[in-house]
């Protein structure tokens, strides 16, 4: 039950952001505002759960396009978090909100 409401969480994050396009270049490609080396280490350890050029496109959108921020709001990032916090640092904590959430609701 938790991969599930991983991917629905993920899903929804995305097509939030997808659906106010207001994209920066560094989200377009890998390493989607990450250090080379961050963004390995993040699809070394989040690969199996989620797509890596699905999920980082949207969150580095939220911290740098001015996309919808909703979906980490809700899951307890504040502007702060968002804005101070590197996408090497940022990515990983979203990643472990998420499985926090799975946790609480699969109880």
């Amino acid at each position: 039950m938790r991969p599930t409401i991983i991917v629905v969480a993920v899903l929804t994050f995305c097509q939030a952001a997808v659906s106010a396009r207001a994209n920066d270049s560094r989200c377009a490609v890998p390493p989607y505002g990450m250090t080379v080396s961050s963004f390995k280490a993040f699809a070394q350890a989040f690969g199996g759960v989620v797509v890596p050029a699905k999920v980082l496109p949207a969150l580095c959108n939220a911290k740098y396009g001015g996309t919808d921020r909703t979906g980490l709001y809700n899951l307890g990032f504040t502007d702060q978090d968002i804005d101070s916090k590197s996408m090497g640092d940022l990515a990983p904590q979203f990643m472990t909100a998420l499985f926090n959430l799975a946790d609480k609701t699969h109880q």
